[in-house]
């Protein structure tokens, strides 16, 4: 049985009831026509899919794992899979909520390495946010209105190609603004690489915090691996695993009641002490007093 004290987690549902793993619905959807059972979107929650949203017109706050993002029109966050965050309520706004699986995005040659390509959904490395000027709201509020057209309005062979081909360009010009945005900025050459170290990261991070542990499933030497992570991210492997698994311990304390005994047992640690002492070490506070001060 799940632990209801784990943080929530949502899964994909078509709220059309249609055979598709891509959907697009407003504001007012999410907010009176669609409530989510069992749990309340003003809370904090972990996707299991991956979600953008355009903001239209409106302003206020939209709260993504520990920070506050303000957004005003032409605002657009990209939240990726297994992120944590909340809604403010504002049902005057005019947005738009894309959701989508991997599986959807699998389905085209180009889709299936575009998301991990770009660094959109890259929280670790990039912000969430990215902000459009007037000229560019316009491409891509035509583009989504082309999108919303077909998802809602037809309903025939093409139309799911259509909606993978309008969305691979959305998600290709936010890429380019965003690294237009930094483009004083170096790009590494590892950057492929890199993700891939942070796919096993996450995928063995309560497990193992080690640099030996991940340079041998890449096959590389841990100085080939500290190379690498400083040259994208300007930290040693080391420190970049425990940001991460910082970040983890951090989502637990503010999201969940599990005990701090409990949590540093799934983020595998075998004596609180020790858990409490490293926590502590990379943020300057306990977890309690983390807790405390987030509560």
């Amino acid at each position: 049985m799940k632990d209801t004290t784990d943080i929530p987690g949502i899964d994909f549902v078509n709220w059309l009831e249609k055979k598709s793993d891509f959907q697009i619905v407003t504001n007012k959807e999410v907010f009176v026509e669609k409530p989510m059972p069992g749990h309340s979107r003003f809370k904090p929650h972990r996707i299991h899919f991956y979600s953008i949203i355009f903001i239209r017109s409106g302003e206020g706050n939209h709260f993504i794992d520990f920070k506050t993002y303000t957004y005003k029109k032409g605002t657009i966050f990209f939240l990726a899979r297994e992120q944590v965050h909340s809604f403010e309520w504002n049902i005057n706004r005019d947005a738009r909520f894309i959701t989508f699986t991997e599986d959807f995005f699998q389905k085209s040659r180009l889709g299936s390495t575009l998301i991990q390509k770009t660094g959109l959904f890259n929280y670790h490395m990039n912000e969430p946010k990215l902000q459009l000027n007037d000229k560019q709201f316009e491409v891509f509020d035509e583009l989504l209105n082309r999108i919303e057209k077909e998802y809602k309005e037809i309903d025939d062979i093409v139309t799911e190609e259509i909606i993978l081909s309008a969305l691979r360009i959305f998600l290709c010009l936010a890429e380019r603004i965003r690294i237009l945005q930094k483009q004083n900025l170096p790009v590494s050459k590892y950057h492929e690489e890199f993700v891939h170290f942070q796919s096993l990261i996450k995928e063995h991070l309560f497990e193992s915090r080690m640099v030996q542990f991940y340079a041998k499933k890449l096959n590389y030497s841990t100085k080939k691996l500290n190379r690498m992570s400083q040259d994208v991210v300007q930290l040693s492997a080391k420190e970049y695993i425990n940001d991460m698994l910082i970040m983890e311990i951090k989502r637990f304390l503010m999201n969940t009641t599990l005990s701090v005994k409990e949590i540093a047992y799934k983020t595998g640690f075998e004596e609180t002490t020790n858990f409490v002492k490293y926590f502590k070490k990379y943020t300057q506070k306990t977890p309690s007093q983390f807790r405390k001060e987030y509560h």
